[in-house]
């Protein structure tokens, strides 16, 4: 007859899943690396199982799917950096935020990761993609209770945004540049933040007309370009193969590797066709107002141009990895977009119409980086945001006599 040996020791308890825990945390741990070096398409769980010595099998025992441990790897982040700032700083304050972006930029893998992220999970097959949509309307519903709704969503859009940038230009300070933000927006001190750690270019050629091949070559060449936008803007360069591509145009592989030769070569007539659609040559000579109303006027037809956002903003974001075949594309579309915006921006102070105590340098970059991380939230809640009238309200804080039209 058995006996009773009462509830089991806490001590014991502890010890008996301290190996499945450890398990589950190298696998976290090995998604995270593979995740922010290939993006989330590229990764197969047989590679992540490859990766940390196991098998196949094994991870299942742990992780249903790949999307359930990217869901984990998402929820694992929120709480442990919540928990980081809650502990040092006011929830939800201008120092919380600055020092929560200071402890990120310390983080192994954690900018690129995040940014490879928002931009694949636009799409809306993606597993990450109700959590981010979710994530961004309770972000902007919190900076409203909290006193900031005039730049709710800017203050979000322009902190993606340079996470972005900085992986393609080592002279950005994230925590830095919000600081600067809200000590001339708030008057406030969340520069003192920053002090607060976890211990822890050329202008781009201008792109030439397409002339190769006879017409029938040249439209089939317009068709397999037009078929490569489609699926890079829905799932990213990585994870888009040759044959999908050729299977939506109704063509071979090998007719591809005809006209372009490499899946590398088709990308760089992706975006070579890309900048072709909005193409204005002469809008970085405009005069400063000028040239503003412009930026808003690209902003507020962008739904004329299907898929476009979409494409720009999965590939910059994919092509942080400095391996990626656009990365030194998008780097030099970065310089050249900052340098046009800084160069406004000082035109308007020599003119006075820039508000005292703005930088040129810092007003340039953060525009763009607001630009880059208003389409992200657009991408994901269309109905929410209106990228160009968030762009003209920024504008008219910075500016003594603000543009109309």
């Amino acid at each position: 007859m058995p006996t009773s040996r009462g509830p089991p020791v806490a001590g014991a308890e502890q010890r008996r899943y301290a190996p499945g825990r450890a398990r589950r945390e190298q696998l976290l741990y090995v998604a995270h690396e593979l995740f922010a070096a290939n993006g989330f398409g590229a990764v197969s769980l047989r590679t992540i199982a490859a990766r940390a010595g196991i098998s196949h099998a094994s991870v299942l025992r742990y992780f249903d799917s790949k999307d359930e441990l990217l869901m984990a790897l998402l929820h694992r982040w929120e709480a442990v950096n919540a928990a980081w700032a809650d502990d040092r700083f006011t929830p939800g304050s201008d120092e919380w935020m600055v020092g929560l972006a200071r402890r990120n930029a310390t983080q192994d893998g954690y900018v690129s990761l995040f940014a490879g992220l928002i931009g694949a999970a636009t799409a809306t097959e993606h597993p990450a993609h109700d959590h981010l949509r979710r994530r961004y309307r309770s972000v902007r519903e919190y900076h409203r209770r909290v006193g900031h709704a005039g730049d709710a969503a800017r203050v979000v859009a322009a902190w993606d945004g340079l996470q972005v940038i900085s992986l393609y230009r080592d002279d950005v300070d994230i925590p830095g540049e919000l600081a600067d933000y809200f000590s001339r927006t708030r008057g406030s001190t969340a520069r003192s933040a920053l002090d607060i750690a976890e211990s822890a270019v050329a202008p781009a050629a201008k792109p030439e007309v397409d002339r190769t091949g006879y017409a029938a070559g040249r439209a089939k060449r317009a068709r397999i370009v037009a078929a490569a936008m489609e699926l890079f803007a829905q799932r990213g360069f990585a994870a888009t193969s040759l044959s999908e591509i050729a299977d939506k145009v109704g063509t071979a592989k090998s007719t591809i590797l005809h006209h372009f030769g490499s899946k590398e070569k088709l990308l760089e007539a992706v975006l070579t066709r890309r900048d072709e659609l909005p193409c204005d040559d002469e809008t970085a000579a405009l005069p400063p107002r000028a040239f503003f109303r412009k930026m808003i006027e690209h902003a507020r037809s962008a739904d004329a141009r299907p898929g476009l956002i979409e494409l720009y903003t999965v590939l910059s974001c994919e092509a942080t990895a400095a391996d990626h075949p656009a990365h030194e594309y998008f780097a030099r579309r970065f310089d050249l977009t900052i340098r046009d915006h800084v160069a406004a921006f000082e035109r308007l102070r020599a003119s006075g119409e820039l508000a005292p105590g703005r930088d040129p340098e810092h007003e340039g970059l953060w525009f763009v980086a607001l630009w880059d991380g208003l389409q992200v939230q657009w991408l994901f809640d269309p109905d929410s945001i209106d990228i160009a009238a968030e762009l003209r309200a920024h504008l008219e804080g910075l500016l003594a006599d603000p543009p109309r039209g």
